[in-house]
């Protein structure tokens, strides 16, 4: 029990998906525990690599290279439909939903591949949603980041700065320093953060690559980070749900007629 005086507001939970959501508004993130199956984990890695061998014959690896996009695979849901299983994923949607509201897109879903002793462009200090150093009131953007490989200390796993989806500025190196933590996770686990917090991938130093998927889901307000409806072909957009998360509901009306459509098809559904 925790005492208290001269305190009338105490903000209660009732439930496992009420304390995540606690946790992601005050400090900036939260984990769920053991959430994928070692036999889904190891389908997933090998589709992964299988990806981004495809976007490097698509790109070429020099090209890759002049951009910084080594060893990272976009659009999963694009080359293999298994990974909406990720995006469906049960408890991280309830957390997502209850933060974001039922009006949210996908903005992105990537791969980092962390291979042993390489450095990842990712091990700089960053927000998801870059250069944007102002602060918002309540999230707008939230990281669903799957750890498919264990994530520790040996193996770069993700270094958090709690607290600093709150502030406009990136604080002080000596602040950095002294509250920067780097949590030692199992596969299987999801880090789900305030896309406004500065993380970044530590240094891979064990003998194993480390794999991650990154979610991010925003406020249709953001766009996209890939054009999902575009590249997707119009694929899943009779899936209720689905095809407002990748997109289809708030594609731009490309004229003044398809907007004004858009809203008499909404205001028909509704008779």
């Amino acid at each position: 029990m925790v005492n208290y005086y001269g305190i009338s507001n105490v903000h209660s939970i009732s439930n496992e998906t009420e304390k995540h959501i606690e946790s992601v508004k005050l400090k900036g993130f939260t984990i769920l525990k053991n959430v994928l199956s070692l036999d889904k984990i190891e389908q997933f890695k090998g589709k992964i690599e299988n990806i981004y061998k495809q976007q490097v014959n698509e790109f070429g690896e020099n090209n890759l290279k002049k951009i910084n996009e080594i060893d990272l695979a976009r659009a999963l849901l694009a080359y293999d439909s298994d990974f909406l299983e990720l995006i469906e994923e049960p408890k991280s949607t309830q957390v997502v939903k209850s933060i974001l509201g039922t009006n949210y897109t996908l903005q992105l879903q990537n791969s980092i591949i962390n291979r042993p002793n390489k450095e990842h462009h990712q091990s700089s200090w960053h927000r998801d949603i870059p250069y944007q150093e102002y602060t918002v009131s309540q999230p707008i953007c939230i990281n669903v980041f799957y750890c498919l490989t264990p994530f520790n200390n040996l193996t770069g796993g993700t270094i958090l700065l709690p607290y600093s989806q709150k502030s406009e500025k990136f604080p002080s190196l000596n602040f950095v320093e002294e509250n920067s933590i780097q949590p030692s996770l199992n596969a299987g686990d999801i880090i789900i953060f305030d896309s406004w917090l500065f993380h970044k991938a530590g240094y891979n130093s064990s003998n194993q690559v480390r794999y991650g998927v990154n979610q991010l889901f925003t406020s249709p307000i953001i766009k996209q980070q890939i054009n999902l409806p575009e590249l997707l072909g119009g694929k899943y957009s009779d899936i209720k749900g689905l095809n407002s998360i990748l997109g289809y509901k708030y594609d731009v009306p490309k004229s003044v007629n398809e907007f004004r459509q858009n809203r008499l098809n909404r205001d028909n559904k509704k008779r």
